[in-house]
């Protein structure tokens, strides 16, 4: 089976558009993993020590309320505070620490894994791209190789890519003969809308990255702020202990643990 396109030029506008919205998402990601790799551990290390730096503050600020209202720290109740408020910072820091490490050993495609896999999902598009076939959207099966097909194409897969072609050839043959016409309602609307998506994905992170990975003394410059935003933070959080041991030294604070 075989896709008719409408004569309209318009069609061939929103195909080619799409085709670049999707190759403009595939280079976003691939520059987000080059930028996770240069800078992503020292992103990591100031984002603990400021998260450190966070929970010190709650600590003082819960220790002057207390002092303000008895003395008395239940420290059970502190704990159990704490952890209640810390846990969003700390599964933030545990999805940097992830990506980075997810990250750091993938090795860049050759030039011809990637221009093969270009050609490949060109085709593929052609076939089932859900926002042109709407018998992708209906189909379970479809849906799910058409899933795999933009995993392997991010990846450059070209072996995953070629034998999805031979099982999207298959898929669409069993249920169909002969060529099937398509029609994409409110085509001008959609050729709008993708355009939008375009100029949102050049404008924004990661793809802003860009300019950045490609310049060695910019990749420099970024990771001598990050060290010193690291320094910083450490310095300000020997501070806050400073502060801490102070109200539990001179406060009037009393502390009470609980016993099992």
């Amino acid at each position: 089976m075989s896709l008719i396109r409408n004569a309209d030029t318009l069609y061939e506008e929103y195909e080619s558009l799409l085709l670049e919205r999707d190759r403009l998402r595939k280079e976003a990601g691939q520059i987000w993993i080059s930028y996770t790799k240069l800078f992503g551990r020292l992103i990591s290390d100031v984002y603990k020590e400021k998260i450190e730096c966070i929970k010190c503050k709650k600590i003082i600020a819960y220790y002057q309320y207390q002092i303000n209202h008895g003395g008395l720290v239940d420290m059970a109740a502190m704990q159990e505070y704490l952890e209640k408020e810390m846990a969003p910072y700390y599964q933030s820091l545990k999805q940097k620490i992830e990506e980075y490490n997810n990250c750091k050993d993938l090795k860049a495609a050759g030039e011809y894994e990637v221009r093969r896999s270009k050609t490949l999902y060109r085709r593929l598009a052609k076939l089932i791209h859900p926002d042109i076939n709407p018998e992708t959207v209906q189909r379970d099966e479809l849906k799910e190789l058409w899933q795999r097909i933009v995993t392997a194409y991010n990846f450059n897969d070209i072996k995953e890519l070629t034998e999805l072609e031979v099982l999207v050839r298959k898929a669409l043959n069993q249920t169909n003969s002969g060529d099937k016409k398509i029609h994409i309602p409110d085509i001008e609307e959609r050729i709008l809308v993708v355009h939008k998506e375009i100029k949102d994905i050049i404008h924004n992170e990661p793809y802003n990255y860009k300019s950045l990975i490609e310049d060695e003394q910019a990749i420099e410059k970024k990771k001598a702020a990050l060290q010193e935003e690291l320094v910083n933070y450490k310095k300000y959080h020997e501070e806050l202990d400073e502060i801490i041991s102070q109200i539990l030294s001179e406060g009037g604070i009393k502390l009470r643990w609980l016993m099992n």
